[in-house]
């Protein structure tokens, strides 16, 4: 290992010659020794770029105290500084610390193997430092790019999320202009049937165009709401009116049991919509034929509590931890949507100030629950 070079700035001859024999007497410690009596001798021979540690006095004859570290860590920034202090600037010392140095010491206190430690400790502890800031640097790069990326990508999104609501608006026109040119000939039954396809598609292909921008939306921060007060019954009664097709072919019963008392809501109708009708049609679209779909809700404190309950397989424990994710669908059901419905939902929920969660056992239904503000 190469010496350890070290610049001493120190006025005083004998605090000089005594730290100087104070080294030699640590035998663990190979080191070179440079020797400047004022900060600005101390500065100019940093210049040469040789120096690995600064023995730094706070008392010199042009800087005293802070001011003489500062100086010196603005002139070398990279360079770990011990500062040398008497017993009468310790406080000062310390502050010096704080300032950026990396350890003091009082003179007339130390000997070799204490002087060798602080400067072995004093290298190691900068070399952590700098390793630290081009970390933190590195992070905060890495952070940046990734926000510009997603500004990019959300941008690119909305565009192209723009131009195909368009495209699919005209598609959904034509079908329907097209629905209406046809006669009621049993002959044209079969493009009837076509024309109504390409409208239910249609709608499906917006619907994930519309939860693609609401996920960007979420992640961003961005998601957009307007609260008000709103009567939970009334929603969930919309929302079943909504699901009430698929549960009738399935023979599922549909239970409402929202207190009459229950205190009215501070949420966005259309988004507690969404929410409630994401929960209320999986739970139709898993729950087995001659089920139950049970939606109550309870105050607790500031805020209600909404929960959807069904008698279908369960969750597996394994997967309970997934569900919310964005894209994930469990591989024993065949596979419908995007997978963004739940991810969706919690979203919605926390951008009210509410938490969503789910309990289930395998063979024993699933309950979703939601907590909302009361108005």
């Amino acid at each position: 290992m190469s010496a350890v070079r070290i610049l001493l700035v120190e006025d005083n001859p004998g605090d000089a010659r005594l730290l100087r024999e104070s080294l030699r007497e640590a035998h663990s410690l190979d080191f070179a020794l440079s020797h400047a009596e004022t900060l600005a001798a101390g500065l100019r021979a940093l210049e040469g770029g040789a120096t690995d540690v600064v023995l730094l006095d706070l008392s010199l004859p042009d800087a005293h105290g802070i001011e003489t570290v500062e100086r010196m860590l603005a002139a070398a920034p990279a360079l770990p500084i011990i500062v040398l202090s008497g017993l009468a600037d310790e406080t000062v010392a310390v502050h010096a610390v704080q300032a950026g140095a990396q350890d003091y010491l009082v003179k007339g206190s130390v000997d070799g193997a204490t002087l060798a430690r602080a400067i072995r400790y004093a290298m190691q502890r900068k070399r952590l430092e700098g390793e630290r800031a081009l970390l933190l640097r590195n992070e905060q790069e890495a952070r940046a790019a990734a926000e510009a990326a997603v500004r990019a990508r959300d941008e690119v999104l909305r565009i192209v999320a723009h131009d195909i609501g368009n495209s699919l608006s005209a598609v959904k026109i034509h079908a329907m202009v097209l629905e209406r040119t046809l006669s009621a000939d049993p002959a044209q039954d079969e493009a009837r049937k076509r024309t109504q396809a390409i409208r239910h598609l249609t709608g499906q292909m917006d619907r994930l165009r519309q939860d693609l921008l609401d996920v960007a939306a979420i992640e961003a921060g961005r998601l957009s709401f307007e609260p008000d007060e709103v009567a939970l019954e009334e929603v969930v009664r919309d929302v079943a009116e909504a699901v009430s097709e698929t549960a009738a072919e399935k023979g599922l019963a549909l239970e409402i049991a929202i207190p009459p008392e229950l205190a009215p809501l501070w949420v966005d109708r259309e988004r507690l919509h969404q929410v409630l009708f994401n929960l209320m049609g999986n739970a139709a679209k898993f729950t087995p034929a001659g089920g139950r779909i049970t939606v109550s809700a309870a105050e607790e404190g500031e805020m209600v509590r909404v929960s959807v309950a069904d008698t279908g397989p369960g969750i597996p424990a394994e997967h309970l931890a997934q569900v919310f994710d964005r894209f994930w669908q469990a591989r024993s059901t065949r596979r419908a949507g995007a997978g963004l419905g739940l991810a969706i939902a919690r979203g919605i929920v926390q951008a009210h100030g509410g938490e969503m969660e789910v309990r289930s056992e395998p063979g024993a239904g699933a309950v979703f629950s939601f907590t909302i503000p009361r108005a």
